[in-house]
């Protein structure tokens, strides 16, 4: 599913605090290692995710920055080419999950549409 299409530029602070401000819920966690140097890759989940109870398998996620929003293109085509990623992008960003349910997948599609939509983004 893609996202913003504006030429705004994120880092990973950024694009959790503005899906956050529209009710994504996210929370950014570690940095992740990434064979390109240009590349930040880190870890990102839904608030309260551990309290889902016991046997629900908990969305994994990523939020991948790009130089601009041709790279994140690329990117989001070949997230999208997996077929384990649910997939989202916003300007020069790409957010990759897997075990999203529906409720999150709706709840972050709106929230992307919806900074889409901000004149920021």
């Amino acid at each position: 599913m893609a996202g913003c299409s504006g030429e705004r530029g994120y880092d990973a602070e950024g694009v959790v605090s503005d899906l956050n401000a529209v009710g994504a819920g996210l929370v950014l966690g570690e940095s992740l290692p990434s064979i390109d140097e240009d590349v930040e890759v880190r870890v990102v989940s839904f608030a309260g995710a551990e309290s889902s109870g016991p046997g629900v398998e908990e969305a994994a996620g990523a939020v991948v920055i790009l130089g601009d929003a041709d790279q994140a293109r690329a990117e989001f085509t070949r997230c999208e080419s997996a077929i384990s990623f649910v997939c989202f992008r916003a300007a020069n960003t790409v957010l990759r999950f897997t075990g999203l349910d529906r409720a999150r997948l709706r709840s972050l599609a709106a929230s992307l549409a919806a900074i889409e939509s901000s004149p920021d983004g």
